[in-house]
């Protein structure tokens, strides 16, 4: 099973190209947090075979949720 990284701004610039290197070392799975998994860019990560998750930065609970089960960075 391959350990899962979670990558917040996944459909921006400095986080799609964290994505990018992720997908690319075919290491890890990748988790892109998003406010909203129907946005274009969302679904153009979720055709490479990224999960998506919803959170809100102020929402501290929605992140708790969308962090579970990632790989404590080492």
């Amino acid at each position: 099973m391959s350990p899962i990284i979670t990558v917040i701004g996944a459909t921006g610039v400095q986080g799609g190209s964290v994505v990018d290197a992720a997908l690319k070392s075919g290491i890890y799975k990748v988790r892109a947090i998003t406010r909203n998994v129907n946005s274009d860019k969302a679904k153009a990560l979720a055709a490479r075979g990224v999960e998506l998750a919803t959170a809100d930065l102020n929402d501290e609970q929605s992140l708790i949720k969308a962090f579970d089960v990632s790989v404590p960075f080492l």
